[in-house]
C-alpha cells in the first residue's frame, strides 16, 4: 500500500464522550511551555514530528508521544483524523522526527485494525481503549533509506 493511498476509517465514535474528553485534554497542553521544557530537560518520550501541510505546502510542526517498541517507532492521535497533523501525515506520507539525538526522516505507514495498534499505553489510554481502538490513527514510522 503506498503513503498516497492511505486512509482512515471514520468512525461515529469520534462523536462522542471520549473524543471530548480528548479535545479539552490536548486544548490544555500548553504547547509553548512543552515546547520549552522539552528543549532544557528530557520530558519523557515528547519529540518534534515535522510533516508537510496537505493544503500549504509549509512544514508544520507538532509535539508527539513518539512511542519505541524494539526498534520500530509508533506514533498515534486517539481522535484519529480529527486532529489535522493526522490528515498532514496521511497524505504526505512521510515525516521527519526531530530527537535530541538529531533529525530522521521517515515513512509513516497508517496502521489498520491488528495487534501492531495494542501498544501499552498509560491510565487514560486504557480507560479510553474501545474508542482509541474504534476512533484512533496510529502510524508505524520507518527510517527512510537513501537511494
Amino acid at each position: 500500500m503506498t503513503a498516497a493511498s492511505q486512509t482512515l476509517q471514520r468512525s461515529d465514535a469520534a462523536l462522542g464522550t471520549w473524543a471530548r474528553v480528548f479535545r479539552l485534554f490536548f486544548a490544555l497542553v500548553p504547547t509553548p511551555a512543552v515546547r520549552a521544557m522539552r528543549k532544557a530537560v528530557q520530558i519523557g518520550p515528547i519529540e518534534e514530528l515535522v510533516i508537510v501541510g496537505r493544503r500549504s505546502g509549509h512544514d508544520r510542526r507538532v509535539l508527539i508521544v513518539l512511542a519505541q517498541v524494539g526498534s520500530l517507532w509508533y506514533v498515534g492521535h486517539p481522535n484519529g483524523d480529527s486532529a489535522n497533523w493526522v490528515l498532514n501525515l496521511i497524505a504526505a506520507g512521510r515525516a521527519t522526527v526531530i530527537t535530541r539525538a538529531g533529525a530522521t526522516v521517515v515513512r509513516a505507514l497508517l496502521l489498520g485494525p491488528g495487534e501492531e495498534r495494542n501498544m501499552p499505553t498509560r491510565l487514560l489510554y486504557r480507560a479510553a481503549r474501545t474508542y482509541i481502538t474504534s476512533a484512533g490513527a496510529f502510524f508505524r514510522l520507518e527510517p527512510e533509506t537513501e537511494k
